[in-house]
């Protein structure tokens, strides 16, 4: 008897979130749900902040917004989701700062080399007023409104098949892949490197077949695609913090009543804190892993680095300031130094 009435009241729980719903939310990505590292199974970082999003926003709009989750690429690419989600087909997307990049190029700033000492600061510049004034034009420019600033893994590498990356002379005449963002191929150009734009899925069988030397990479996402097996050498330098965001078509978003926007906007900080986490946690492993794998790592020292930031900056900041102008990219440099003041221990 009392396995029947719980039986009943989960229906009739169910029946009332059926009738309370007024809104779906697709949301989907290119990634698969889970990350394979060694032994370990983890939720794939972009994955993360989708469930979170997902629980928190139907939670929290008392279950007036639904959210269905479509990851795998089974809604298409990045550039195919953020169309439709501009286009007012999908209600939201997953996409990278290098998708944004085509529709709003001022995100590139965030992609000027060397800039962000380390994450902590990354979040203190992305959250704070530089951070909610760019989201802002950005969904007043283009109808996409980003509700959540996730770390797509947090900062890239460099990796090839030639020889160690210790000092920027290394990179002369590597052929070198890139996603298809300016701004990251003039800072390959700025090292001596040849810069080549090539899609995501078909990096694998560009390094296996010597298309291209090596490539520039998100970490996590190097060991999803198994590009270990094709590559010999890495380097850590933390030379661009990559991004991933959720994204809503903004009139979609307007057209909510204000207590289901704020839903909106609390599920998507919740998502990015969830994604930034798990993104932080899954780096070490997977460095760890290639080790195992047989990839010759470099960490590069902070003399390293500043050798590698005073090679690549000044080519990328004279284009950033050909494209957007020399203030905007003083606010954007003005807001990390800024964060860096407010978060040092001195």
């Amino acid at each position: 008897m009392k396995k029947s009435l719980a039986g009943l009241a989960a229906l009739l729980m169910m029946g009332s979130m059926a009738l309370a719903q007024e809104y779906t939310v697709r949301l989907p990505n290119v990634d698969p749900p889970l990350s394979k590292v060694g032994e370990l199974t983890y939720p794939n970082h972009t994955y993360a902040m989708m469930r979170t999003f997902k629980d928190a926003l139907e939670s929290l709009s008392g279950g007036r917004i639904a959210v269905e989750l479509y990851p795998s690429g089974t809604l298409g690419d990045l550039r195919e989701n953020l169309e439709a989600v501009q286009a007012g087909v999908l209600e939201a997307a997953t996409p990278n700062e290098a998708t944004v990049s085509g529709f709003f190029p001022k995100i590139q700033l965030t992609t000027i080399p060397y800039v962000f000492p380390n994450a902590v600061v990354a979040w203190d510049v992305l959250d704070g007023e530089w951070g909610d004034a760019l989201f802002d034009e950005m969904a007043a420019t283009t109808g996409l409104r980003a509700v959540s600033i996730g770390e797509n893994a947090g900062f890239r590498i460099w990796a090839n098949n030639v020889r160690p990356v210790v000092e920027p002379a290394d990179m002369e005449g590597l052929k070198i892949r890139t996603m298809e963002i300016t701004a990251h191929q003039e800072m390959v150009s700025s090292l001596g490197a040849l810069p080549t734009a090539i899609p995501w899925l078909e990096v694998y069988g560009a390094l296996q077949t010597g298309v291209v030397d090596g490539a520039e990479l998100p970490i996590i996402g190097t060991l999803q695609q198994n590009l270990q097996e094709v590559l010999k050498y890495a380097t850590i330098d933390q030379h661009v913090y990559s991004l991933v965001f959720i994204v809503v078509n903004e009139q979609w978003f307007q057209g909510l009543p204000p207590e289901l926007r704020e839903a909106v906007v609390l599920a998507g900080r919740q998502a990015a804190v969830a994604g930034r986490g798990l993104s932080q946690t899954l780096v070490s492993d997977v460095i760890e892993e290639f080790r195992k794998r047989g990839v010759e790592i470099t960490s590069s020292s902070p003399e390293q680095v500043a050798a590698f930031r005073a090679a690549a900056q000044p080519r990328v900041l004279d284009w950033m300031v050909g494209q957007f102008g020399q203030d905007q990219v003083d606010g954007f440099l003005g807001a990390v130094e800024a964060a860096q003041a407010e978060l040092s221990a001195e």
